[in-house]
């Protein structure tokens, strides 16, 4: 392919002007500051949960090469889905954490939105559980919480647990969910840096 520069701008190829391209980016992630922070909130919806598989990984390599060196202490991750099949390809992480002795460290809260097979008999979550009512089992031998989750009960447990704290929130999801997560994240922002001096910093990625 033979190109001539015409004014600076332009080019030709066989005697066509082609246009002048622009390229604006890269754009950073909002995920890549969640190790600013000692205590982490993961929020996900469906397949918005790659990020926070990502970061989760990120956390068990660090695990593995150094234990003392992790600066992050506590990690939470809240994940709504609709069809339990895509447990699936989650299970390895979720196997590899806890043999591990990750779960000190990271808690992962399922919620199952879909419809209840009749296979499947709800029952109601542990005593002094704050973030769900009532659990299902799952096929890779888990349980998920029934129904979307309660943000404005997440964040006042998450927050009661870790006073005094900078708590960074990371959202991946739909654009209606991002809405009622940062409006949650907000109010208790405010509500905590009062009561307790922990602020919720938050940070979403939407599609």
């Amino acid at each position: 392919m033979e190109l001539s520069q015409m004014g600076g701008d332009m080019y030709t190829r066989a005697g066509t002007s082609l246009p002048t391209i622009f390229i604006d980016g890269p754009y950073s992630s909002p995920s890549e500051h969640f190790f600013d922070y000692k205590v982490g909130v993961l929020i996900a919806a469906g397949i918005g949960v790659t990020p926070a598989a990502s970061i989760l990984r990120s956390i068990y390599f660090q695990w593995l090469q150094s234990r003392d060196s992790l600066q992050v202490k506590k990690v939470y991750l809240f994940w709504a889905y609709r069809d339990m099949h895509t447990l699936e390809w989650f299970k390895d992480l979720l196997i590899a954490l806890s043999e591990e002795g990750l779960g000190a460290v990271v808690e992962i809260h399922t919620y199952f939105t879909g419809k209840v097979p009749d296979s499947c008999s709800p029952q109601p979550s542990p005593v002094g559980d704050s973030f769900g009512d009532m659990v299902v089992s799952t096929p890779i031998g888990t349980t998920s919480y029934v129904g979307r989750p309660d943000f404005d009960c997440i964040f006042e447990a998450v927050g009661a647990l870790h006073p005094d704290t900078r708590i960074g929130t990371f959202f991946c999801g739909p654009k209606p969910m991002q809405r009622i997560v940062r409006r949650q994240a907000h109010k208790w922002n405010g509500r905590l840096k009062r009561e307790t001096s922990t602020y919720i910093d938050f940070y979403s990625e939407k599609f």
